[in-house]
């Protein structure tokens, strides 16, 4: 079944604007926070494989020594990746291994030096 639906184009306007008002906190709130397991995800993404030998996953491990280290607020891309260069290596399940065992540490950069 189609047809027009003959609505007034101003009152759509009007409920637009009004949708986008009633949505923009939860936008706002998802731009300004994430969760562990979207970090996570971002870990995997990056390269972490496998898990400790208590079967715990290397990417969980990594989250909870950047989350110690520097909290999650801005993520755990710039504090891993940074931590990669001051280590000279390019594998991050190395990487979430020497957290684990507490031989790296995270910094969260800002400005030029997150980019």
């Amino acid at each position: 079944m189609t047809g027009k639906l003959d609505l007034d184009p101003v009152l759509v306007a009007r409920a637009r604007e009004l949708a986008r008002r009633a949505g923009q906190p939860v936008v706002d709130l998802a731009r300004s926070h994430t969760t562990v397991s979207v970090e996570r995800a971002v870990l995997r993404l990056a390269g972490v494989t496998g898990a400790d030998p208590d079967g715990i996953p290397w990417v969980n491990r990594l989250v909870d020594a950047v989350a110690a280290d520097v909290g999650l607020g801005h993520g755990v891309a710039v504090p891993v990746f940074d931590a990669l260069v001051r280590e000279g290596s390019t594998d991050v399940t190395l990487l979430a291994q020497k957290a684990a065992a507490g031989s790296v540490r995270f910094t969260q950069r800002s400005g030029r030096a997150a980019t």
